[in-house]
């Protein structure tokens, strides 16, 4: 077993204000009881029916919320208003959510693409592995992958990781026009030459194995050591994800990033730990 994995010793006090749309739903009010054991931040709760258990707890504030879009502009505001620190879609759409976070009036927007991204405890691997796009962008472009690449490093970087080594998935490392992902992989790889250390396009072994890397004669710093994987398209991020997690035994967490703050959006059959590991990445990317 590794030591000191990402979601482990999280022991110091958050500050940090967490606003949560629909927060009555009996996963999230778990995952938000887990997270006040860890003194992992504060808690501002936007919803139907008050939870009179975690609203004795002077880190929590319930503001009452009666429908879902009420909850969604009432969580968004707080964040607008400096309130909050961080958002979270709890027992709501996320359409509704992601409406008013796309709503010009509401100031969450940058300029940057929004994209979405995971960081996994793999028991096989030896270090933390960041994995983006797998719930956001559908098919990105080269130039839209440019933007996920800089959200990740941005990301990577916040949390700790110092020179990220990228790598950009495909099926192959030779550039094909068969082969879309790979032409795109080359583009993007091109693009940050020189400043970071990005390969691509390359096989998923030859992205986590050093073995498998010198095997096929590649020697890039990413090649076999990589910290981020950015995939090609949303179906091979989405597979990618959830094989993890269900053959690999990986612990996951995840944010929207590219707004003024992180934003949580959990899958709806993600685990209360899941769910808190998902927070402990925003209060990191927030924290440094």
């Amino acid at each position: 077993m590794i030591k000191n994995r990402f979601f482990t010793d999280v022991s110091e006090t958050s500050s940090y204000v967490f606003a949560v749309a629909g927060a009555d739903d009996e996963v999230v009010l778990e995952t938000i009881r887990l997270a006040l054991k860890q003194k992992l931040g504060k808690f501002l709760l936007f919803g139907k029916k008050e939870d009179l258990t975690l609203t004795s707890n002077d880190r929590v504030t319930w503001i009452q919320a009666d429908t879902a879009e009420e909850a969604a502009q009432g969580a968004i505001l707080a964040v607008k208003n400096k309130e909050a620190d961080i958002l979270v879609k709890g027992f709501i759409p996320t359409a509704t959510l992601m409406h008013h976070v796309l709503k010009k009036e509401n100031e969450l927007r940058t300029g940057q693409l929004l994209s979405q991204i995971a960081i996994f405890d793999i028991p096989s691997y030896h270090k933390p592995l960041l994995l983006t796009d797998c719930a956001m962008n559908v098919a990105p472009t080269t130039k839209e992958k440019i933007a996920i690449t800089e959200n990740a490093v941005h990301v990577a970087t916040k949390i700790g990781i110092t020179n990220p080594k990228v790598a950009l998935l495909s099926a192959v490392e030779e550039v094909t026009e068969k082969m879309p992902s790979t032409v795109e992989a080359n583009e993007v790889a091109m693009h940050f030459e020189g400043e970071i250390d990005i390969a691509g396009p390359l096989a998923l072994d030859v992205a986590i194995s050093k073995e498998a890397a010198l095997h096929k004669g590649i020697k890039n710093k990413a090649a076999g050591d990589a910290d981020i994987l950015i995939a090609p398209n949303i179906e091979t991020g989405n597979v990618l994800y959830k094989s993890l997690v269900y053959f690999a035994g990986a612990r996951v967490g995840s944010a929207i990033v590219g707004a003024k703050v992180p934003i949580v959006i959990s899958s709806r059959n993600d685990t209360p730990e899941n769910k808190l590991a998902s927070f402990i990445l925003t209060v990191r990317m927030v924290g440094k």
